[in-house]
């Protein structure tokens, strides 16, 4: 690959690709819904339409993040932004600007933690590692 540098991975967690129809929203006052790319029990990425005019202001900080899809649910994850740009490859009927966000998620409680696994177990489109037999009841 000419121009590319090779990166270390850096990530704890492996991504899985998430299923059709899983969603991460942004909380509490933003407008922030978007389709989830990939997610790990450390964070994940989504595809969001820019819905801000470029001289509005974000009002609230953004804290935490919602995940949904058919059935499953997890809420109020918190998270930092690791990386939020615009994606110019994608063919646009319409003069929105779809965005990718990468967040990372912190301070999760055991709940959340607990919630995450089941979720990713559900809702990701490749095969989830298996529990070691010795976490099985």
């Amino acid at each position: 690959m000419v121009g590319r540098k090779r990166t270390v991975e850096r990530r704890k967690h492996k991504r899985y690709k998430a299923v059709e129809g899983a969603y991460a929203a942004i909380s509490p006052n933003s407008h922030k819904l978007g389709q989830i790319i990939d997610i790990s029990m450390g964070g994940l990425s989504f595809k969001y339409i820019d819905t801000k005019n470029g001289d509005e202001a974000e009002v609230q900080p953004e804290k935490t993040v919602f995940l949904s899809s058919m059935g499953y649910y997890v809420g109020d994850l918190p998270f930092k932004v690791v990386a939020d740009y615009e994606v110019t490859n994608v063919p646009s009927f319409s003069s929105m600007k779809v965005r990718k966000r990468h967040i990372q998620f912190t301070d999760r409680s055991f709940k959340q933690l607990f919630d995450l696994d089941y979720y990713l177990r559900n809702n990701v489109s490749e095969q989830v590692e298996k529990l070691p037999d010795q976490y099985k009841s």
